[in-house]
């Protein structure tokens, strides 16, 4: 069966079909100037619908300038997360029992508030996290469409509840999936909005109630992303935000006794933990993580060499890198890797790096000074066991003071098995390295314990047939020029990874998403019962 269809949101290619971005362009203004003049203010945890203030405070600042303040932030304790979870806790029965037509109802109104201030939300990503304004939209857009698209799914499985049947005579039976309790969100950096919203609305959805923790970089978004849901119905206790390093608040929501799930998407390391942790304290609710990446693109010798180059250079610099499906290593058929390479290099040398808020800007700032430290030491190595070919540098130029821009950086040299090449970097940094043969491509791709997101350029349909069936990725996409891994949308290209990029094998903004937040109950009521 072929899936229904749903229409993404789309913003800015909506305005580009229309021959409208110079007014995508003018709205985008007018909300940059709209959030800067509310920047700078102090924001409180969210429990049980009211604000609660906390002893200590931390401060955000912008990374495309850090003389920018985007606000103060509530930082939660151990004491904090306890009091979230009793809220969630007690909120629980009556939200779960709640007719899932209006849990439905409170979602699409949400949706629609998202959509009536998506300028608001882009522009506040471009200046929280440093996106530029076609990333910032695009991540606002996923996150209206996570609403709508798991609405419409709740709904349309009558909201997962079965009649089975009469099996004997006097035996009625019905099958259906129940929420689980408290679910634990955790929230990544790179995609505040979209993931946030996300994992929030799949776990509160269902039934669940929630303890939402943002990334201690975008808490901004977060709130506003809260106060959506909440003027939406969402009740006071069923969505609670705490705010704080992963320390001190990631680690006691995880290990609550009360927390029932975790929905959770970051580094494999945070995701092993938390897995390792669950196992330990005896908890038997899902995990739902996403991992991170590896993601290998294989170019063979009858790619479309032009096709090849924008994508791998869309998905290896878009945002800087900091995405998990960024493209981060490259097989090239050995008669083309040095035609490939030096196109490469010019197209990642074309890429403008200029403020964020810029309508031509393509490369983002890094999000921190770790960020920036590693990029460094990156470079340092890529220069001593391989050769930089372009990039390698911070950026310091007086029209980009103060904020943490890197050179887009493609390396060759580095042996398939050097650490660079294996690792998860969540840098603008690409590897290229030469095959012989699709096989070749295809055994070295596989060979990693990331499976997240591959690409492929190829023009015969015979190696397109071989790579997707040999392919050990969640996500496969061929001849994208738009970008080999990057930019996946709801429903049509549900995101997730196989072997270390994922805990589930079931992807987010696909049809088997919602049902991780649910467990099954079979139930055989005998005789007729007066239920008037």
């Amino acid at each position: 069966m072929q899936p229904e269809p749903f229409d993404n949101e789309l913003t800015r290619q909506a305005h580009r079909q229309r021959g409208t971005l110079d007014e995508f362009h003018a709205a985008y203004d007018d909300a940059l100037a709209a959030v800067e003049s509310e920047l700078g203010a102090s924001h409180p945890l969210v429990i049980d619908g009211e604000p609660v203030a906390t002893d200590e405070e931390f401060t955000v600042t912008s990374p495309a300038d850090t003389t920018v303040e985007v606000g103060t932030f509530a930082a939660a304790t151990a004491e904090d997360v306890d009091g979230a979870v009793g809220a969630a806790a007690a909120a629980f029965d009556g939200w779960r029992t709640r007719e899932y037509t209006e849990r439905v109802a409170i979602f699409r109104r949400a949706a629609e508030r998202m959509r009536d201030r998506k300028f608001e939300l882009a522009a506040t990503l471009t200046i929280e996290n440093g996106k530029t304004r076609a990333e910032a939209m695009a991540d606002v857009d996923e996150a209206i469409d996570f609403l709508r698209f798991y609405s419409r799914e709740l709904e349309r499985n009558d909201g997962y509840q079965y009649d089975t049947g009469e099996p004997t005579p006097g035996q009625h039976c019905s099958n259906g999936l129940e929420p689980i309790g408290v679910f634990g969100v955790i929230g990544p950096f790179n995609f505040p909005c979209a993931i946030f919203t996300g994992m929030t609305a799949g776990a509160a959805l269902t039934g669940n109630t929630v303890v939402a923790k943002p990334a201690s970089a975008t808490p901004l978004i977060a709130h506003k992303v809260v106060e959506i849901l909440s003027a939406a119905g969402v009740p006071d206790g069923v969505l609670n935000l705490v705010t704080g390093s992963g320390r001190a608040v990631g680690t006691p929501l995880v290990e609550h006794d009360d927390v029932d799930g975790i929905v959770f998407t970051g580094s494999r390391a945070v995701g092993d933990w938390i897995q390792r942790r669950f196992l330990e304290l005896d908890k038997r609710g899902p995990v739902i993580a996403e991992l991170g990446g590896k993601n290998p693109v294989v170019v063979t010798a009858t790619a479309d060499l032009e096709k090849a180059v924008s994508g791998v250079a869309n998905g290896a610099f878009g945002y800087s890198g900091q995405k998990c499906s960024a493209t981060s290593r490259v097989y090239v058929h050995e008669d083309l890797v040095e035609t490939f390479t030096r196109e490469l290099v010019s197209a990642a040398e074309d890429l403008p790096i200029r403020r964020p808020r810029d309508p031509e800007a393509f490369v983002s700032p890094l999000i921190d000074d770790d960020a920036l430290e590693r990029y460094r030491e990156v470079c340092e190595t890529a220069r001593r066991d391989g050769r930089i070919l372009t990039g390698g540098s911070v950026v310091s130029s007086p029209e980009l003071s103060n904020g943490r821009f890197v050179e887009p950086t493609v390396v060759r040299g580095i042996s398939h098995d050097h650490d660079l090449a294996r690792e998860e970097q969540f840098l603008p940094f690409v590897t290229v390295h030469p095959v012989s043969d699709l096989d070749e491509a295809l055994a070295r791709s596989n060979d990693s314990t990331y499976g997240l997101c591959a690409g492929l350029f190829s023009e015969d349909p015979d190696e397109v047939d071989t790579w997707l069936e040999r392919i050990e990725s969640g996500m496969c996409y061929v001849n994208r020029e738009r970008s080999a891994t990057t930019g996946a949308l709801v429903q049509a290209q549900p995101f997730g990874g196989w072997k270390a990029s994922g805990t589930t094998g079931t992807f987010a903004g696909g049809y088997w998403y919602l049902p991780q937040f649910l467990r099954e109950q079979s139930r055989t009521v005998v005789g007729d019962l007066d239920r008037a």
